[in-house]
């Protein structure tokens, strides 16, 4: 808000371009000319406003019908967005809820579960961050276009570049400036937003004028280009997050974690390893977890009292092993945030693949 102090009484006082040598102060009730230098500034500051191109303080007719129909089409996008939102979250919680009562192992539960959370932030979570985006550039629009409010009830609001009062506003709630033809929204929630946040101006008339023009310009032009790109770039954004987060957990080899108790079963597969475990009836049971050979079942239960063979993960080293990807010796046991206790195994031809330790099986010829 354009403002000069009151010579009367001393409070900031509105002011207009549209009539530099009057004043009205709302507090004493002066009005006359204002004090010292104020008109001169103001006649410069009509001086840029008129020597910049008109249509830089005008909305486009597609603007206009951005501003008139944002509440409406917003609440629409929430409405859609939730219903497409309902399923999508209900599913990754069913396969949540799967995952969590399963008798698999650990390291199955992790892949799985990540995999998961992953595609739900990748479609629920891009979706809310675009339509919170999209907002935010609506009320910057919004705020870049508001008429300054009524300075007290009953009163016209104001020309946003150069304060001249309006005479009210258009069935689209815009109102175009009668001195400087500017498009300024006079819708009341929008008044009332951008009151709290009216800032008084009371030197440096040609710049704050400028700095008005200048933020106009930049919150209406692109502005459908910018909603458009927010949509491409959050969601590509997310899965780029996501699959460096992948690749910087598959990477990441951290020692064995001894937490974890292996035991060697005799399978229709021949002697394998799995997680020593409790299973539902309190007795010890034996998981192979969830990328195990097809001859093993998910888990083997011990007899009571049954000696366990346990075996440490280090001591897997240089043993030949069979898993679902192939045959080959072991030659290195490390641990990883996303796949747990894991074997590097080298097979006959000089390739190398990962397995999860949990259905590794010793010695055998490799599956078919």
């Amino acid at each position: 808000m354009l403002a000069v102090h009151c010579p009367r009484c001393g409070r900031p006082a509105p002011v207009s371009l549209a009539s530099p040598d009057l004043m009205a102060c709302a507090a004493c009730h002066y009005r006359g000319p204002p004090p010292g230098e104020a008109a001169q500034g103001l006649r410069a500051a009509a001086h840029v406003v008129f020597q910049a191109d008109v249509r830089r303080r005008q909305l486009s007719d597609a603007l206009r019908r951005t501003l008139v129909t944002a509440s409406r089409r917003h609440a629409r996008l929430l409405v859609v967005f939730a219903l497409a939102s309902v399923p999508i979250t209900g599913f990754a919680a069913l396969i949540l809820l799967g995952i969590w009562v399963s008798p698999d192992d650990d390291d199955g539960r992790l892949v799985t579960g990540g995999m998961v959370v992953a595609s739900w932030i990748g479609t629920v979570g891009a979706g809310a961050a675009v339509l919170a985006l999209v907002r935010r550039r609506q009320r910057r629009l919004e705020e870049a276009c508001a008429a300054r409010p009524p300075a007290a009830p009953g009163e016209p609001a104001a020309c946003h570049v150069c304060g001249a009062p309006l005479d009210g506003g258009g069935d689209d709630g815009i109102a175009r400036c009668g001195f400087c033809a500017a498009d300024n929204l006079v819708a009341p929630a929008v008044l009332e937003r951008v009151r709290a946040r009216q800032v008084v101006i009371l030197q440096s008339f040609e710049q704050a004028v400028s700095t008005d023009l200048a933020s106009f310009g930049r919150a209406t032009s692109g502005a459908a280009a910018a909603v458009v790109a927010t949509a491409l770039v959050v969601p590509v954004t997310v899965f780029v997050l996501a699959v460096a987060a992948v690749l910087v957990g598959e990477s990441m080899r951290l020692p064995v974690d001894a937490a974890v108790s292996y035991a060697t079963v005799s399978t229709a597969a021949g002697q394998c390893v799995g997680k020593i475990a409790r299973g539902p009836d309190g007795g010890a049971v034996v998981r192979f977890g969830g990328f195990r050979r097809a001859e093993l079942p998910e888990e083997q239960a011990l007899a009571p009292g049954a000696p366990i063979e346990a075996v440490s993960p280090g001591s897997l080293v240089g043993r030949f092993v069979t898993a679902k990807a192939g045959a080959g010796v072991v030659e290195e046991v490390f641990s990883s945030p996303l796949t747990g206790n894991s074997a590097v195994v080298r097979g006959g031809d000089g390739t190398s693949f990962t397995s999860s330790i949990a259905g590794l099986c010793l010695g055998g010829s490799p599956p078919r």
